[in-house]
């Protein structure tokens, strides 16, 4: 073999070596970011962040408006927000399950379409409240349509934004920064950067802190 030829071996070796280094230190800081909470905090808008700024007890919460277990917590978290109202900021994220829950994208869209209208709770609430009439239909958009309805909403305004990319780029943020965050269950939550997943954590977590506020 001729010395060029080794010396193109070589350096692809190194190249070849170099790479796989790269995708090493990558995945394990990935790793590490999930183990470690460290994944970045993307803020929500403002209809999605509710309590005092300053608050000394921050619950973010990764739901899935299809999710059985999430209707259950979000009505704890609301048991929470009302007996700590001065005490307890919540923000709401979204972590749809696509590969179980096919509807769940567009039902987070739609909340968020709500909340720019200011009623997104009220939406939220429907969604949670009437789960099962919509979350296992093939089509249930006709369903989506009479909670416009019901809370009160612009339709021409809330077609117009779920046809913004914007709306449906918000919550695929949302879900990134779960998938970096090491979420594989909903509802999860982070009280005060601790994770906690199901209701029954999350009070767990919380209570000490609770305790200590009074």
């Amino acid at each position: 073999m001729r010395i060029p030829e080794i010396k193109d071996k070589r350096a692809l070796y190194r190249k070849l070596a170099a790479a796989a280094a790269l995708v090493f230190l990558a995945t394990l800081g990935t790793l590490l970011a999930r183990h470690m909470n460290l994944g970045p905090a993307r803020p929500v808008p403002t209809f999605r962040d509710t309590g005092p700024a300053d608050a000394p007890i921050v619950i973010e919460e990764f739901t899935d408006f299809a999710c059985p277990a999430c209707r259950h917590a979000y009505s704890g978290v609301k048991e929470i927000r009302k007996a700590y109202p001065d005490k307890v900021r919540v923000v709401f994220k979204h972590y749809p399950l696509t590969n179980i829950h096919p509807w769940s994208v567009e039902a987070a869209m739609r909340a968020d379409c709500a909340g720019r209208q200011g009623k997104f709770e009220e939406y939220a609430n429907l969604l949670f409240e009437f789960q099962r009439d919509w979350a296992l239909e093939r089509e249930p958009r006709k369903i989506f349509d009479e909670y416009v309805e019901k809370a009160g909403l612009d339709r021409t305004a809330l077609d117009a934004c779920l046809a913004d990319p914007a709306t449906e780029r918000q919550v695929r943020g949302d879900m990134a920064e779960g998938d970096m965050r090491g979420i594989n269950a909903t509802p999860t939550f982070f009280v005060n950067g601790k994770r906690a997943v199901g209701l029954g954590q999350l009070v767990d977590k919380a209570r000490p802190l609770m305790i200590s506020l009074k």
